[in-house]
C-alpha cells in the first residue's frame, strides 16, 4: 500500500485519455506521437499490435490521477476498488478478471509493473505517487514479453527521467476533508556523467464519514507485552497521512552505455474508510460464528442502546466502525538499469531490483456491526461479528536481461528472468487475525467503562512463503513486406512455492502454533502468435492468439492449479483526416480455465481446510468476449475530445463448478461480480492561448461511466438460495450504474519574473455520486463501502 510510484513501460493501444493533453500541444500538428514500451522496445503507440491506454504525465495532472483507484475507467474495461473493510489493497477487474491476490502466495491477474520490474505484492500498490511520467493499461494476456500473473492485462508505471538542467517546481493543493498536499522536484545539473532528480511529496486529508462508535478504547498492552497499548476509535473514517520521496540518477558514461539508478520510499498512515450496511436478515438468519437465534436478527440490531449503522443503499453521513483503529503501509524501492547499444542493430539491458514492503492492519470493522450490545440480561456485553487485523511484511528481488535485436526486416525481443519473493504475513504479532462471534468482556460501555483487553493469541506463528520463479523468452516480428508481417513468442517459466501455513486459530479453539507445509511447483509455456497488416504509415491491422496463466498454489491444504487464459484479439489503429482523428478498435475472445476464487475453508468441502479462514480453489471455467473503442478528437487548435467505450460479455461454465462448494454452500459465485458489462469515459478540453499576462487558460471536463454490477461473490455462510432469493439482499450486493463526473479549470505557464506559475480550481465526483462501490455478503449482512464524497480545492504551482 506504500508505492511511491506510478510508472512503467508503456503498452499499445493508446485511449482517448492517453492522448488528449499531447494531442492539446499538437498546436497544428494534429495529434501528437507516443511512444511506448508495449513489446519491450521503444516503439510509436499506433504501430504496436496491442490493446493498450497510454496516460502521461498531463493528462495525469489534469484528470488528478493520484493513486491506482483512480485509474477505474481511465481505460476501457477496467476497473479498480479498494478490498473490503476499507483497506488500501487494490482490486482489479480487466476483460471479465477479477483480481485479488491478498492470500498468502496468491497470486493476481492484472499485473502491476514500475520502471519494468513486476510487483508481487499488492501490499504497497495503492498509494499516492510521488513522480509519473506514463501509465499504460495494457490489456489482455501478457504470457510471452511480461509473463505469469497477467491474463487479464498489466498496468505498467514509468517514472520521471532526469534533465540534466538546473531545474525546480513547487506544487500545492488545498480543498475539503482537509486536504493538503504538496510536491517539491529537484533536477540538478549534469555534473560529469551524473544527471540527479529528486522529489518528495506529502499529502494529508480528513476522512469523510462520521464514526458513530468513536472513543471506543481497546487495550492492545497485554496481547503484545506493552508494544502496544490503548487505542481509541477515530472521530471519522478515511483519514490518510502519506509520505513520498523519489530519487533518480543517470549516468551516461559511454555513448554506448547508460546507467539508471531509481530508489522510491513510501508511508501511510491511515484509518479505513467507513464500512456500512446494505442488508441485514431477520431473526433467524443471523447465525454468523454460532450466535445464538435468540440473539439474532433485527430485535438486537434495534435493541441495542448505542447508536448504530443506517441500513442504506446510498451513503450515509456516519456508520458505526467502533473497532476501525487505522493501519500503517510503509514500501521502499530500488532499481538499477543497465543498458548497452552494442551495434547498431543489438541492444542489451539488465534491470536489477529489490523491494521491501509491510503493512500493519491494527483493527477493522469488516461487518459494519459496530455498536452491538447484548441484553441485560445477558451481561449487556458488546459483541463484535467480524473484527480483522492483519500484519505483512515482503522482500523482492528480481533480475531481468533482456536483448533487442532490430533490422528493416526483423525485429527480436529475448530475455531472462529470476524471481525472488519472501512474505510472512498472518494476524499482528500475538493477536488472532479475525475475532468473530462473540461478546467483549470489560469494554468501556456506559455498564463497563474499562478498555477492551484484546485476548493474546498464545500459540502465534506467523505464516510464511518463498516464492521463486525462473523464465526465458523470446518473440520476433518478421517483415514479409513493407506492410505485412508474422509474429511469434515464446516463453517457459518454472514456479516453485514453499513455506508455511498457520492454523489461524479462535479464543475458543487457539491454533498452538500448529501449521501445514506449502509446497507448489510447476512448469508452464505460453505463447504467441499473430499477423500485422499496415497499409498505410496512419494504419494499422492486426490479429493474434495469446495465453498465459496465473500461478498455482497451496493453501488451506488444497493444491490448486494455475488459472489459464487462451485469447483471440483482433484490432484496428487509424490515425485519420491529417491526424486529427485518432481512433483504436479491439475485438476479444477468451476462454479462461481453473479460475482462482477465494473462499471459507470451511465451505470447501475438503475435511482438512475447514479450520482455516481463507481458501483459494479452482472455482470454474469461464468465457469472456467483448471489444474495446478509443477515439482522440483534435477538431481545432486548442480543442481536444476523447472517449472510450469497453464492453465485456462474462459468464461461468457452470458444469464445470467446484462441486464441493456447490454442495456447502447452495450455489453461490454462478453470478458475475465486479464485473460491470460495460465502462467508458469521455473528455473535453479546451486551451486559450496567452489570455492572462501570458498565461494560458485551461478548461478540462472528465465523465466516466461504469455500469451495474453485481459486487459480492456470494461464497460466504448463508448466502445460499435462501438470501439470493431475497430481493433486498439482491440490492445489497449490487453496485448500480455510476456516473462520476470530474472537472479542472487552470490558468498556467503565467509569466512571475524567472518562475512560471500555474493556479487550477478542481472537483471530483462533482455530482456526489454516493452508490456503494464494495459489498461484501455475510449471509446474515452484506457490509458495503460506498463511493467517496464529493472533493474540490485548489492546485498551486511555481517552475523554472
Amino acid at each position: 500500500m506504500a508505492t511511491c510510484l506510478f510508472h512503467a513501460p508503456a503498452m499499445a493501444q493508446d485511449s482517448a485519455s492517453a492522448a488528449d493533453d499531447q494531442s492539446a500541444q499538437a498546436s497544428h500538428g494534429g495529434i501528437e506521437e507516443i511512444v511506448v514500451t508495449a513489446q519491450r522496445r521503444e516503439q510509436n503507440l499506433q504501430d504496436v499490435p496491442v490493446a493498450v491506454t497510454a496516460v502521461t504525465a498531463s493528462t495525469i495532472e489534469g484528470n488528478r490521477i493520484q493513486n491506482v483507484n483512480d485509474l477505474s475507467s481511465i481505460a476501457p474495461n477496467l476497473s479498480v476498488r479498494e478490498g473490503a473493510g476499507g483497506s488500501k489493497l487494490p482490486q482489479y477487474s480487466l476483460r471479465g478478471i477479477y483480481t485479488y491476490g491478498s492470500a498468502i502466495g496468491a497470486d493476481k491477474g492484472v499485473s502491476l509493473y514500475i520502471d519494468g520490474v513486476y510487483i508481487q505484492s499488492v501490499v504497497g500498490s495503492i498509494l499516492d505517487f510521488a513522480d509519473i511520467e506514463r501509465i499504460e493499461v495494457l490489456r489482455g494476456p501478457q504470457g510471452t514479453l511480461f509473463g505469469r500473473n497477467a491474463t487479464g492485462g498489466a498496468i505498467s508505471v514509468t517514472t520521471r527521467k532526469p534533465t540534466g538542467v538546473l531545474g525546480f517546481r513547487q506544487d500545492a493543493t488545498i480543498g475539503n476533508f482537509n486536504q493538503l498536499r504538496t510536491k517539491t522536484r529537484v533536477d540538478l545539473p549534469r555534473i560529469g556523467p551524473f544527471a540527479i532528480t529528486a522529489s518528495y511529496m506529502h499529502s494529508e486529508r480528513d476522512g469523510d464519514t462520521r464514526n458513530l462508535g468513536a472513543g471506543t478504547q481497546v487495550d492492545f498492552g497485554p496481547a503484545t507485552n506493552g508494544a502496544k497499548g490503548v487505542y481509541t476509535a477515530p472521530r471519522r473514517l478515511g483519514d490518510e497521512n502519506n509520505e513520498g520521496v523519489f530519487v533518480a540518477v543517470d549516468a551516461d558514461f559511454d555513448p554506448d552505455l547508460k546507467v539508471s539508478y531509481k530508489f522510491d520510499y513510501a508511508q501511510s498512515d491511515y484509518t479505513a474508510g467507513a464500512t456500512g450496511l446494505s442488508y441485514l436478515a431477520g431473526p433467524s438468519a443471523l447465525q454468523y460464528g454460532g450466535t445464538p437465534p435468540s440473539l439474532a436478527g433485527y430485535s438486537f440490531y434495534n435493541a441495542s442502546p448505542n447508536p448504530m449503522t443506517p441500513i442504506s443503499l446510498t451513503r450515509p453521513d456516519a456508520v458505526n466502525n467502533a473497532y476501525s483503529l487505522g493501519g500503517m503501509t510503509k514500501s521502499q524501492g530500488h532499481n538499477l538499469t543497465l543498458e548497452w547499444s552494442a551495434t547498431d542493430n543489438l541492444t542489451l539491458k539488465n534491470i536489477a531490483a529489490y523491494r521491501t514492503s509491510e503493512t500493519t492492519n491494527t483493527l477493522t470493522q469488516l461487518d459494519g456491526l459496530g455498536g452491538l450490545q447484548l441484553p441485560a440480561t445477558s451481561g449487556g456485553f458488546p459483541f463484535v461479528f467480524v473484527l480483522n487485523n492483519s500484519s505483512n511484511d515482503d522482500r523482492t528481488f528480481t533480475n531481468e536481461f533482456q536483448l533487442n535485436y532490430s533490422t528493416d526486416r526483423v525485429n527480436v525481443t529475448a530475455g531472462l528472468l529470476y524471481f525472488d519473493y519472501h512474505q510472512v504475513a498472518g494476524g499482528a504479532p500475538n493477536l488472532y487475525n479475525v475475532l468473530s462471534g462473540s461478546p467483549v468482556i470489560g469494554q468501556n460501555t456506559s455498564s463497563f467503562p474499562t478498555p477492551f483487553v484484546l485476548p493474546r493469541n498464545t500459540g502465534y506463528v506467523p505464516s510464511e512463503v518463498d516464492v521463486t520463479s525462473k523464465a526465458a523468452y523470446a518473440q520476433g516480428e518478421f517483415h514479409l513486406t513493407d506492410a505485412l508481417s508474422v509474429v511469434g513468442g515464446i516463453r517457459f517459466t518454472q514456479d516453485k512455492k514453499s513455506g508455511r501455513e498457520t492454523v489461524p486459530g479462535s479464543v475458543a479453539m487457539p491454533s498452538n502454533g500448529a501449521s501445514v507445509p506449502i509446497r507448489y511447483k510447476d512448469d508452464r509455456v505460453t505463447y504467441l502468435i499473430g499477423v500485422n497488416y499496415k497499409p498505410t504509415d496512419d494504419i494499422l491491422a492486426y490479429a493474434k492468439y495469446s495465453t498465459g496463466y496465473i500461478s498455482g498454489g497451496q493453501l488451506a491444504t488444497i493444491t490448486f492449479e494455475p488459472e489459464t487464459a487462451s485469447s483471440l484479439e483482433a484490432g484496428v489503429k487509424a490515425d485519420l483526416f491529417d491526424r486529427m482523428l485518432r481512433t483504436n478498435v479491439a475485438l476479444f475472445h477468451v476462454d479462461y480455465k481453473n479460475i482462482q476464487v477465494a473462499t471459507l475453508g470451511s465451505l470447501t468441502g475438503i475435511p482438512s481446510a475447514a479450520n482455516f479462514g481463507q481458501a483459494i480453489i479452482p472455482f470454474a471455467d469461464s468465457r469472456a468476449y467483448g471489444f474495446e473503442f478509443e477515439s482522440t478528437l483534435v477538431p481545432m487548435d486548442g480543442l481536444t475530445l476523447t472517449a472510450n467505450v469497453g464492453y465485456t460479455d462474462f459468464d461461468w461454465k457452470k458444469d464445470t463448478i467446484f462441486a464441493g462448494l456447490l454442495n456447502g454452500a447452495g450455489a453461490p459465485g454462478v453470478k458475475e461480480f465486479f464485473r460491470p458489462k460495460w465502462t467508458g469515459s469521455t473528455s473535453a478540453q479546451y486551451k486559450f492561448y496567452d489570455v492572462v499576462g501570458g498565461g494560458d487558460l485551461v478548461f478540462r471536463a472528465d465523465l466516466n461511466y461504469k455500469s451495474k454490477t453485481r459486487l459480492s461473490n456470494d461464497i460466504t455462510p448463508g448466502s445460499g438460495p435462501t438470501a439470493q432469493a431475497d430481493p433486498a439482499y439482491v440490492k445489497g450486493v449490487t453496485g448500480q450504474e455510476q456516473f462520476i463526473l470530474n472537472g479542472r479549470i487552470a490558468l498556467t505557464q503565467v509569466p512571475i519574473g524567472p518562475l512560471k506559475g500555474e493556479v487550477a480550481v478542481w472537483g471530483r465526483n462533482l455530482l456526489d455520486d454516493d452508490s456503494i462501490v464494495q459489498a461484501t455478503g455475510l449471509g446474515f449482512a452484506v457490509a458495503v463501502i460506498y463511493e467517496r464524497q464529493r472533493t474540490y480545492g485548489l492546485d498551486f504551482s511555481i517552475q523554472f
